[in-house]
């Protein structure tokens, strides 16, 4: 850095914080053309008075990222409510000042997390203040929180960052394509699918793939990529000729995280792994080639590269080829319009939150309760007054003589007992279906890593945390829910517990929900006890986690203080390692935690 400092004596920038960005809410109705916020968010952020670019969303902060391929970038995350980012915030305009930067290739940005809390989350940040560095094209090489006492690591950071990318005579931003932390790998081989021989209708995959094989891609492609169904024939089969078939050898990195991307593909043979690196490493001790925790495997006639060209956003996690893996790809310029891939056309909700995913009740028979719900129903239909609902001498009986009214109390406080308790034991069961039931709904959104037995003695350790009440409740609740007794809980009780509750689900997502019921071994078709209990304790542990936090999120903005977390958890600090608890473990109290990553992190589930 001192031989980049020679020829930075001169220059100053004199500027002031604008601490309130425009929202994205303002910024919707900008995009709906609401005439009174009618041109507010333009495309690309402006500098403020310190020339700190105030980026208000995440159409600008890509925008800030693709203009930029040939300068250093550093961004803040903060939020106008943190007392922590209050402290950084002078510190982080000095650093944006400080003349030795002023011949470097680098430009300073801020982003809130008000109105972009799921972009934020995406983009890895779970604490609040925190520093992400882009090295131009090369995509993120630096993620880490950074409260008040982390600024000195900043500084080194930026001259560790400085060193390595910039060069010291053109003090030009230099991209080492031949490092692999700084690149996607290219395929060793590529094939097209375009017929080359039109008499005998070959082509260049006929030499790896059968016809047999052939005829079943292409039956995946046309009906089993979710992305392909609309296309119609002329459409489909276009794409299909512009299509390459790609080969990667085992350990390459075939997309890397915070790149931006251009590729989808859907895996011919082989195996994938996909990995995130969050801003929880040591980033003193983590290797700069380290990719992050594995959070899902995909193998043949899946697909992946989805999320950056449906959302324009860097690519949120790296995806890693296990073994020799072969690949059908499409460039993003030749998938049609109709198609959200092409970026032209939004996606639903549904559709981001199953991709957002992949990059982390009762089962009883219904006709055990049918006479419940009826005696609950038609009890305060009996002849006589709502107070003495029982027979009415002379009308509904010959008897003229009047019932004794001491006996017919009796009787009719007996018989109300009876219907209540019928009444309140259905309530009672009918909410631990529910309990259930929500519990079915967190384990189906889990992305266990199926083989590794890691994660079921994790659940064991959940379990033994149990108290003797909460097994003794689990245990009647399984027993309610198998209905045929047999010890396991098969997918029919299951849809009838779902459905009991309201909640209809296919045949796929509850087998998605069994088959998460058991970590060690992938394609599950039924739940025993062990496995019940198991994941009963994660999703009762993991909502007590994140109730408790959000009473403490006045804000609601699914951070909170690194000192209330401390303070709430002092007394559980027995269920994790210390290598949990380490995000709080610090000296910046005020520094703001991304509860929900966290209560997974207590769990000590991979993030």
């Amino acid at each position: 850095l001192n031989t980049l400092s020679d020829n930075m004596n001169n220059r100053s920038q004199k500027i002031s914080l604008q601490s309130t960005l425009t929202s994205d809410e303002e910024a919707s109705k900008t995009a709906q053309g609401d005439s009174n916020n009618e041109g507010d968010i333009p495309e690309f952020p402006s500098q403020n008075e310190h020339g700190i670019y105030d980026i208000v969303n995440a159409d600008q902060h890509n925008a800030w990222l693709k203009a930029n391929p040939d300068k250093l970038m550093v961004i803040k995350f903060f939020a106008p409510w943190c007392r922590a980012c209050k402290s950084v915030e002078p510190k982080y305009i000095q650093i944006s000042k400080d003349p030795k930067y002023e011949d470097i290739p680098i430009i300073f940005g801020q982003l809130s997390v008000q109105h972009n809390k799921a972009y934020v989350k995406s983009l890895g940040i779970m604490a609040l203040p925190s520093m992400q560095i882009y090295a131009g094209s090369e995509g993120l090489v630096e993620n880490f929180p950074c409260g008040p006492s982390k600024i000195p690591m900043l500084k080194r950071k930026l001259t560790d960052t400085i060193n390595a990318k910039v060069d010291p005579v053109s003090l030009q931003l230099k991209l080492d394509c031949a490092n692999p932390a700084n690149r996607e790998a290219e395929p060793c081989r590529t094939r097209t699918l375009t017929v080359l021989d039109e008499a005998n209708a070959t082509n260049e995959i006929d030499e790896v793939i059968s016809d047999q094989r052939k005829e079943e891609n292409l039956a995946y492609l046309r009906t089993g990529v979710p992305y392909f169904k609309d296309f119609d024939d002329d459409e489909f089969y276009d794409l299909m000729d512009k299509a390459k078939l790609v080969t990667f050898e085992q350990g390459d990195v075939i997309m890397r995280q915070g790149m931006e991307g251009s590729m989808f593909y859907v895996i011919e043979t082989g195996e994938v792994e996909i990995t995130v690196r969050t801003a929880f490493e040591d980033p003193l001790t983590t290797p700069s080639d380290y990719l992050g925790a594995v959070i899902n495997i995909l193998g043949p006639h899946n697909y992946f590269g989805e999320r950056a060209l449906i959302t324009h956003e860097p690519r949120a996690a790296s995806v890693r080829a296990t073994q020799k893996t072969r690949c059908f790809a499409f460039d993003v310029n030749d998938i049609p319009s109709s198609s959200v891939l092409s970026g032209k056309k939004e996606a639903t909700l549904e559709r981001m939150q199953e991709i957002n995913n992949k990059y982390g009740t009762d089962v009883y028979d219904i006709d055990l309760i049918e006479s419940q719900f009826k005696n609950a129903n038609t009890a305060n239909q009996k002849r006589g007054s709502v107070n003495t609902p029982g027979q009415i001498a002379g009308v509904d009986t010959d008897d003229t003589t009047p019932l004794d009214p001491v006996a017919a109390m009796d009787v009719d406080d007996a018989s109300n007992a009876q219907a209540n308790e019928r009444v309140i034991s259905l309530l009672v069961r009918f909410k631990q279906i529910r309990r259930a039931a929500r519990c079915f709904e967190y384990i189906m959104k889990t992305k266990p890593k199926f083989g590794d037995v890691g994660e079921a003695r994790r659940r064991a350790l959940l379990v033994s945390k149990l108290t003797k009440y909460q097994r003794s409740e689990f245990t009647d609740l399984f027993k309610l829910i198998d209905q045929s007794g047999d010890g396991v809980i098969s997918l029919l009780e299951l849809r009838r517990a779902m459905e009991s509750v309201g909640q209809n689900r296919s045949d796929d997502q509850l087998l998605q929900m069994i088959n998460n019921a058991n970590p060690e071994i992938d394609g599950n078709t039924e739940i025993n006890f062990t496995e019940f209990m198991g994941m009963m304790a994660e999703a009762e542990f993991y909502y007590l986690f994140i109730e408790t936090f959000e009473a403490l999120d006045s804000n609601k903005s699914g951070f909170v203080s690194a000192g209330d977390l401390n303070r709430v958890l002092c007394g559980v600090r027995d269920l994790v390692s210390d290598d949990r608890m380490s995000i709080i473990d610090t000296s910046d109290m005020d520094m703001q935690v991304d509860y929900e990553t966290f209560a997974d992190m207590l769990l000590g589930k991979p993030l």
